[in-house]
């Protein structure tokens, strides 16, 4: 049955078209715009992806299905990505990894020739300078709440978090503490740098797991040093534990009895879940069939420690998940960020955003018109 339905596109003129409707759910629930374009239900005035489509007649207004209606516009299947459409399953444009910004910055790093040094659930305190990346949030209540969040410096002025760590008024950002091991004593050469800008996904929604990841630019550059540094990023699309480790890092929960929070960085080394086993994991959680309603997808990570002792937990959210490429040499790259999770260290593995599915999302914000 046809109908006729008003329609605001962020075009800057209003459209009448005659469409299908398509009982897709909520706003934020996935949704297919074509067999080959993913979509997630959004507000026809908060899709700013659909303009590209339309702009380059990939897609017609009568082509974009709709998702129903909300209190005051129409709810429409918005793609996930801009235009050019990527892999069906990430964010990610197949950019050759030579080509790509995040790969020229990581060539920079670690041609700097600096050497290093040689709360996390069950976790071991980091010395000075093994992680130089790492950030701690700041909210702007942060007398109350204090540091609430992790974070990674990715290049000099911009740390990369979680969505759901800056999406809020309660955890606005305010300023990251970057080269502190213990975040109430830090040593000399810690620095508190204030955030001027916050850029979340635009697919990002609150009530679901996908797309939580967000860029952070702060009001001037870090000063570089043996304790303060930017990590790579890891940009191959698929990923192969084999002889290699895995661990995260934060300053968050370090007992599920107490609460306690770590004042010291801590790490704990973890083992990658397929993703099918992940997927069966969280659909024994009641709220995860809303959460993860495609289950876990490409853009998704699953870790957990096998003895069920070491994990993220609350307050290492937005922290990283780091590949140890080369422990004697101090290479590592940014694997995942630490999204979500049902408890500490439970049957249920932790999940996190892969960063690699997000690069011309980072690359876009850090490194814009490829320039490194």
């Amino acid at each position: 049955m046809m109908r006729w339905a008003r329609r605001c596109f962020p075009l800057g003129f209003l459209l009448i078209v005659a469409s299908v409707h398509q009982s897709f759910g909520d706003e934020g629930d996935p949704c297919q715009v074509k067999s080959d374009i993913p979509g997630v239900c959004r507000a026809s005035s908060a899709c700013e992806n659909i303009e590209g489509y339309i702009k380059a007649g990939s897609l017609s207004t009568s082509q974009v299905p709709s998702c129903g209606f909300g209190a005051r516009e129409e709810i429409i299947c918005c793609p996930t990505t801009a235009y050019p459409p990527t892999d069906p399953n990430t964010s990610r444009v197949n950019v050759p990894d030579k080509e790509r910004p995040a790969v020229a910055a990581c060539a920079k790093i670690r041609s700097g020739g600096r050497p290093l040094t040689a709360h996390i659930l069950g976790g071991t305190a980091v010395d000075p300078g093994v992680y130089p990346h790492m950030a701690a949030l700041a909210g702007k209540n942060f007398d109350l709440y204090g540091f609430h969040c992790g974070g990674s410096l990715i290049a000099s002025r911009f740390v990369l978090t979680a969505a759901h760590c800056v999406n809020s008024d309660e955890y606005e950002a305010s300023f990251v503490r970057l080269g502190a091991i213990a975040l109430d004593n830090p040593a000399a050469g810690y620095q508190d740098i204030n955030v001027t800008h916050v850029k979340i996904h635009p697919n990002y929604v609150p009530a679901s797991k996908y797309n939580d990841i967000a860029v952070l630019e702060l009001a001037q550059d870090a000063i570089v040093s043996d304790t303060i540094a930017p990590a790579c990023l890891y940009t191959e699309p698929t990923f192969s534990p084999a002889g290699r480790k895995l661990f995260v890092a934060g300053w968050g929960t370090m007992n599920r009895t107490t609460r306690a929070r770590s004042n010291i960085l801590l790490r704990a080394e973890l083992d990658l879940v397929p993703s099918d086993k992940c997927s069966a994991a969280f659909a024994e959680q009641p709220t995860a069939k809303r959460q993860l309603k495609m289950g876990v997808i490409e853009s998704l990570l699953c870790a957990t420690d096998k003895k069920l002792v070491k994990d993220a937990c609350q307050g290492d959210s937005g922290g990283p998940l780091i590949l140890e490429e080369n422990e004697v040499d101090g290479f590592f790259s940014i694997l995942g960020v630490i999204n979500s999770g049902f408890g500490c260290a439970t049957n249920t593995p932790g999940l996190y955003t892969r960063v690699s599915s997000f690069l011309d999302f980072i690359e876009g914000i850090v490194w814009p018109a490829n320039r490194v």
